[in-house]
């Protein structure tokens, strides 16, 4: 968040941009939402120029307001409903390191909902980890997770300020529900562990080697304090010493998590041993004295041998480790010897990922070893928003049968003590059919609620137990609600922290047990009670226990609704997802068709360039917007066809001018260069080998009946064009020149260290229908390659044919907003100057002779007047390391 000098808030990426002082920028505000009440009276501060709104809660709402305007703002232009319902992402628990206080979540969960009250007409909470099963399930349909057969999935949600920990367990057929529909989470956690405390380590390790030896030790102990600095008054009541150390560390920061991002996209092997010394290191400016504001800076490097070292010893073995150690045995018991049969996981720390081979070396021989860990090829960062979406419409699309709903994620066990003497671990017998889950002597000694206790229908209504003590409270009764263990000592599990005494009414008389009472409010609230000598006659006497916070996902009712926003609102970014029920009946619909089901299918096989309009075009819902989508898909599956046919022809053949006669970028001049190259010279191709297909006489007879359906649209005649089955077939064959060809672009190339006329890298793969490419290869060789270059690789014969000028990426750049950087192809000559569109809609780029594009507008003129040689690099090492 920034406040601008007329107090206008900006969020995310335009806040980073408009900001100038890292002391401006208000970060990592989430956890704080949940260490205040929002019911009691907050004291307003002073305020600053900077800052009008120096409240969490009013910060956070108005994160939220500019966040649901740009939300609205993207459904009104693709003309869709705004959302009527919201499922919020929550951590688990926030317990361990920096341990939040027991009612951390009643509070988030109150505060949001005001914040957002009357923007929505139903609000829900959904921890992190069940939204990550949700998506691999039934957003991306993992083939894994899909399948109709039993799973015990062990999901990590590694954020950039919590890591979240979960165990669930799916019914026979694979789907995480018991009794129908409520989930099967076995243990759970959360650690205040992610990528801010990396970028903390990295700047603390920074400054302890810019610095001079006699202010280090000063220095550690600002590091600390700026740590604690959350809101603008905060930093007010510092010495003005500590405020310049503010701001240094700060602008550290900063360039530490853009250095950070820097250093994983180039980073192609993460075995844990690999020689990391190839990958560019990112240079660092670092004060040298952190209190002086003019301080000299010094020059470091940052480097992935750094990263690696920082994550594995004070991440991973000091945190992390553990934590799941943990979770994992406190699941075993309700596992009842099962095996966690996969690993899932999400996050945007997660793109580090040293943490799957971490999982495996330290974890892989015992506790995980019959489980798979999942690798996507897409970014990790969105998991959580696609699956909040995904549970959204599934709870309020079906009438409330969404799978998490009102459900316990740890056992509540409960130990007690009366008067001062030994801990007694009984067994209680439930008083309601509806907690006994069907076991008929209840459920082992000192446990109340399994694990995946569905408390839906019984929010707001006492919870009754029988309890027989060896000896009667007279005095007090020390209580100690624990998540799954017995053990009071252990805070971690401990429900009820600041309270563990309930003492017994005068005059109090008992029967042969006691009964515990626990009433559960929606937002997780527990509130306990202690009756004494109830009987038919009698209503006893009551000791009233301190209210405390359950584990337990959000309760609220579930209406109707028609469009279903996931958000998860997060400590250092934040995403949203949206899925109306339109989207529901496509889905269901095209779920049945084959032709829909392959389309969907080739999305992750085809390079970006072609599976970015594909997609849209299988995303279409409306009829005549889907003729236009379809169009688009064809050019560019024509285009690439066509483009990368020439490009391998040019490379081998000397001379001629086919280029010359190829109008523009649509469908009928592309099918007809596309033919011209193929049809006499398919001997001569070498990479585009597989096209040859497409002009074959049985599917050349196919396509020039589309592309004249398609001509005859154009001029207003309506003809039905067959929009799945021509797809399909373009689709599948240019697939196939990529089985094992990659489209890309070399990145970081730099000269090999004591190599002369060597050059390192890293060559991505643009594949997928989004703009996350996680997909690299170390790249090692004599051409020092440039980044906007694109190129079409043989990784296996070490061959590399350049697809520029025709492709071009990244051509107009805004290093704040990744989303401008896309990929440019060539569509037209129009009065000597030339024209580029984008994969996603723009107003493209023109191209004339003078200015920053003269030397690209040469290279077109002379392939317009004659087709030039185009050579193919070759003896590249291109290696391919398991993620």
């Amino acid at each position: 968040m920034f406040y601008d000098s007329e107090k206008r808030a900006h969020i995310g990426f335009d806040a980073r941009e408009k900001c100038t002082s890292p002391e401006q920028l208000l970060e990592d505000f989430k956890v704080q939402l949940g260490q205040h009440d929002p019911d009691a009276v907050t004291k307003r501060s002073s305020g600053t120029a900077h800052a009008p709104r120096t409240t969490v809660a009013g910060i956070t709402q108005d994160f939220f307001r500019g966040l649901l305007a740009k939300v609205n703002a993207a459904l009104e232009r693709q003309g869709r409903p705004l959302p009527k319902s919201l499922l919020v992402a929550e951590p688990l628990a926030l317990s361990g390191i920096n341990m939040a206080e027991e009612n951390w979540l009643s509070n988030y969960r109150r505060a949001i909902r005001r914040i957002l009250h009357g923007r929505f007409e139903q609000i829900d909470f959904l921890p992190e980890p069940f939204a990550v099963f949700q998506y691999y399930r039934y957003g991306l349909r993992h083939p894994i997770i899909a399948e109709n057969r039993k799973h015990v999935a062990l999901v990590l949600d590694f954020g950039g300020g919590t890591f979240d920990i979960s165990v669930i367990e799916t019914t026979k057929t694979g789907d995480v529900s018991q009794s129908g529909v409520n989930s099967r989470p076995l243990s759970a956690k959360s650690v205040q562990v992610g990528g801010f405390a990396i970028n903390r380590l990295i700047a603390a390790d920074l400054m302890m080697q810019a610095v001079e030896k006699d202010i280090r030790a000063d220095v550690r102990k600002s590091i600390e304090r700026a740590d604690r600095v959350k809101t603008p008054d905060d930093l007010a009541e510092l010495a003005d010493r500590q405020q310049t150390f503010y701001r240094h560390y700060r602008r550290l920061l900063q360039t530490v998590e853009s250095a950070k991002l820097s250093v994983c996209n180039l980073i192609a092997n993460w075995n844990l041993h690999a020689d990391l010394s190839g990958v560019t290191p990112f240079p660092m400016q670092v004060a040298v004295d952190p209190y002086d504001p003019a301080s000299r800076m010094a020059t470091l490097k940052f480097d992935a041998s750094m990263l690696r070292h920082a994550f594995e010893e004070n991440v991973w073995k000091a945190k992390l480790r553990d934590a799941v150690k943990k979770t994992l045995e406190r699941a075993s018991k309700e596992l009842k010897g099962q095996e966690i049969s996969v690993v899932l996981l999400s996050g945007g720390s997660s793109n580090i990922r040293w943490l799957s081979k971490l999982l495996e070396r330290d974890l892989g021989k015992a506790e995980l070893a019959h489980a798979e860990i999942l690798q996507l090829s897409e970014n990790f960062q969105e998991i959580v928003a696609k699956g909040l979406a995904t549970e959204c419409a599934r709870r309020f699309y079906t009438e409330g049968r969404g799978d998490f709903r009102a459900v316990t994620y740890n056992r509540l066990c409960l130990a007690l003590r009366p008067d001062d003497g030994e801990l007694e671990i009984r067994r209680a017998r439930p008083l309601a059919s509806e907690l006994a889950g069907g076991a008929a002597d209840g459920f082992d000694a000192g446990v109340l609620l399994p694990s995946a206790s569905s408390l839906r229908g019984l929010v707001g209504t006492p919870l009754l137990w029988k309890v027989r003590l060896n000896s009667p409270p007279k005095r007090l009764l020390e209580y100690f609600f624990m998540r799954s263990s017995f053990d009071p000592e252990d805070l971690e599990a401990r429900h009820n922290i600041v309270e563990t005494r309930a003492y017994t009414p005068k005059n109090a008389r008992f029967a042969g047990s006691i009964e515990v009472e626990l009433t559960v409010r929606e937002d997780g609230t527990a509130i306990p009670r202690f009756i004494y000598g109830r009987n038919d006659r009698f209503e006893g006497f009551i000791a009233d226990g301190r209210p405390f916070h359950i584990d337990m996902t959000f309760a609220s009712d579930e209406d109707g609704g028609s469009t279903y926003l996931g958000l998860d609102f997060g400590t250092s970014a934040s995403a949203c997802s949206i899925v109306d029920s339109s989207d529901v009946q496509m889905i269901q619909e095209r779920a049945r068709s084959p032709g829909w089901r392959e389309l969907s299918e080739l999305l992750s096989e085809l390079p970006y360039p072609v599976a970015a309009p594909l997609a849209r075009f299988v995303s279409e819902r409306d009829a005549d917007k889907r003729v236009q989508k379809g169009r688009d898909a064809a050019d560019s599956l024509l285009t690439l066809a066509a483009f990368l046919a020439y490009t391998d022809l040019c490379a081998t053949k000397v001379g001629g001018n086919v280029f010359k006669g190829f109008a523009q970028r649509s469908a009928g001049p592309l099918w007809g260069l596309l033919k011209n190259v193929v049809g006499g010279n398919h001997a001569k191709l070498d990479f585009a080998t597989p096209l040859a297909a497409l002009v074959k006489p049985e599917n050349m007879e196919q396509i020039d009946g589309w592309i004249s359906g398609l001509n005859a649209e154009k001029h207003g005649r309506r003809q039905a064009v067959d929009w799945i089955g021509f797809l399909s077939l373009l689709g599948n064959h240019v697939a196939r020149a990529f089985e094992t060809n990659r489209l890309g672009i070399f990145e970081g190339v730099v000269p090999k260290r004591f190599h002369p006329g060597c050059y390192v890298g890293v060559f991505r793969v643009l594949h997928g229908s989004s703009q996350t490419f996680v997909d690299v290869l170390d790249y090692e060789g004599t051409e020092p390659f440039s980044d906007e270059l694109v190129y079409l690789v043989d990784p296996v014969r070490g061959r590399a044919l350049p697809l520029s000028p025709l492709y071009l990426w990244g051509l107009e750049r805004e290093a704040l907003d990744p989303g401008a950087v896309d990929m440019y192809e060539y569509d037209t000559e129009r009065r000597g100057d030339f024209s580029f569109k984008t994969t996603q809609p723009s107003a493209g780029l023109q191209v004339g002779s003078g200015g920053e594009w003269a030397g690209l507008h040469a290279q077109l003129t002379a392939m317009r007047a004659n087709d030039q040689r185009c050579a193919v690099v070759e003896g590249l090492s291109l290696t391919q390391y398991e993620s």
